[in-house]
């Protein structure tokens, strides 16, 4: 399955060094599970086990009360209506044999 993964973090000041911190965070959980396609959205490919996983991951860096981060799937039927204008690609999920 297909997941978009966008997030905001709140920041209480300009120079939020906790909302800094958070951000990075997050931002590093879900470089180990997808592609970054704009600075706050992702596109994951991810089993049930993978994405519990990734859940598990994103609430102990984020701030449950200020910030916001939202999982969309995506089915097949419906990644194969996604347009993109300009650059960039569709992605697509492949099967793969480990041999």
């Amino acid at each position: 399955m297909i997941y978009i993964v966008t997030y905001d973090i709140k920041f209480d000041c300009v120079n939020d060094p906790k909302a800094m911190k958070r951000l990075k965070c997050v931002s590093d959980v879900l470089c180990d599970y997808g592609l970054r396609r704009q600075r706050s959205i992702f596109e994951c490919i991810l089993d049930e086990p993978k994405l519990q996983e990734m859940k598990k991951e994103i609430a102990k860096v984020i701030d449950r009360e200020k910030d916001s981060v939202r999982i969309y799937a995506l089915c097949e039927k419906c990644l194969k209506k996604a347009i993109v204008q300009g650059v960039g690609e569709i992605v697509e999920i492949k099967e793969y044999a480990i041999v």
